[in-house]
């Protein structure tokens, strides 16, 4: 079965530095700075496509040449892009520095991600879907998440396919939620997204280890997933090199990482969820899902940049 999903969120240049910390100087090699194809949403969208799945992406760009550059890289990877060039805003940006262990700092400029409307959504977009993706930067921003929220509903109203999964058979499309990052999360207010991401109410939500305690207050990892439940009935903890936790109806358990040599953490996530998905709309079993994503995460780790 190919998929056929769609998602909505940030289609961003990232400026990718590698350095050295102790010094603070940027290394020399050719790898030491690179413009490379980012945005949370659109590297979700490209791991799917990679992965086998009909993908279909909404955001928006500037009318530049980065927006221009962001656009091919979306047609050559397979991914149908719905994504509009505006005058209001220049395509947003991310600077990412990276250093020798592959651990990053960022700072991002949305851009005209953050300016994504109603307007731009088509009914005929959200017919007959497997899987509705979202991460927290539309939902966690004011801009977007009129847009996010009016396509959730699109999404669920349109959905016309089944799955049969471990917890039985159910109406698609699956509605998948990354609620990253943590420091929007922190300055939007957890108690407050808590009480969002109730009303909405997200088929999986796919948190790491940070932005689960921000969300719960609990420190250990299985308190923070048990707890989730009430927002999510299938919660997918990531936690780094200590793989993920899954939390679903009765079950609770835990899926060691793929041993590799991390470059670059950057897009893991987005790779991650991108690999649950796919593999659990094919197979419909958790664990087969976490394996899978634990596998797809790896392979992005080893390489500079999120895709």
């Amino acid at each position: 079965m190919s998929p056929n999903i769609l998602c909505l969120g940030d289609l961003l240049i990232d400026v990718v530095v590698r350095y050295d910390p102790a010094s603070g100087e940027a290394d020399t090699g050719p790898d030491a700075v690179r413009i490379l194809p980012g945005g949370s949403a659109a590297n979700f969208a490209v791991h799917a496509a990679r992965l086998g799945a009909n993908v279909r992406f909404i955001s928006r760009v500037g009318r530049d040449l980065e927006g221009q550059l962001l656009m091919r890289s979306l047609a050559h990877e397979g991914v149908t892009a719905c994504v509009r060039a505006v005058d209001e805003a220049p395509t947003g940006r991310v600077l990412v520095m990276v250093d020798r262990s592959g651990h990053r700092r960022m700072w991002s400029y949305p851009g005209a991600s953050r300016t994504i409307s109603p307007h731009d959504l088509r009914p005929e977009w959200f017919e007959a879907l497997h899987a509705f993706h979202l991460t927290g930067y539309s939902l966690l921003r004011d801009g977007p998440r009129e847009a996010a929220v009016q396509a959730l509903a699109l999404a669920r109203a349109r959905g016309t396919q089944s799955i049969q999964s471990t917890q039985g058979v159910y109406k698609a499309p699956l509605c998948t939620l990354d609620p990253n990052p943590g420091h929007l999360i922190a300055d939007f207010g957890p108690s407050r997204f808590r009480e969002l991401l109730a009303s909405l109410r997200f088929d999986v939500l796919f948190p790491n280890l940070e932005e689960g305690r921000l969300l719960t207050g609990r420190e250990r990892p299985e308190e923070i997933a048990t707890h989730l439940l009430a927002l999510s009935p299938t919660v997918v903890l990531t936690l780094g090199d200590r793989g993920c936790m899954v939390a679903s109806g009765g079950e609770l358990f835990s899926v060691p990482a793929v041993e590799t040599q991390v470059m670059d953490a950057t897009g893991a996530g987005d790779a991650f969820a991108a690999g649950f998905v796919i593999e659990y709309l094919r197979s419909g079993d958790l664990r087969q899902a976490a394996h899978t994503a634990n596998r797809v995460a790896a392979q992005v780790v080893t390489r500079i940049g999120a895709r």
